[in-house]
């Protein structure tokens, strides 16, 4: 997606950082059914995020898809998500996730069973 010659700080207004300090490179997003901000306020970053968002996909994904750096997706996602274009999950904290011995000890446990 990118332009070649455009300058990230052109795409994002001169913003280096998102409105939002919560998107991490695994936050999930996806686009807002139903809700679709007037075109001309968005740009071109912007709509394709939109169009991509139809299914649940990473911040990392997004910059992927579109080749852009991860902190220009980060601003356009934030904004997307202060006009209610999109959703945004978090990911899980690490202190709530399982712990990778208990993990283990169930792969060893599935793979006695056979």
């Amino acid at each position: 997606m990118s332009r070649g010659p455009v300058r990230p700080y052109v795409i994002t207004g001169g913003r280096s950082r998102p409105s939002r300090n919560v998107l991490a490179l695994e936050s999930l997003v996806s686009a807002v059914p139903g809700i679709s901000p007037e075109p001309d306020a968005l740009n071109r970053e912007q709509q394709a995020i939109l169009a991509i968002c139809r299914r649940l996909l990473s911040v990392a994904e997004i910059a992927a898809h579109l080749g852009l750096p991860i902190s220009v997706v980060k601003v356009l996602i934030g904004d997307l998500w202060d006009l209610g274009a999109v959703q945004v999950v978090p990911p899980v904290p690490q202190a709530e996730r399982l712990p990778t011995t208990l993990l283990e000890e169930v792969l060893v446990g599935l793979r006695q069973l056979r």
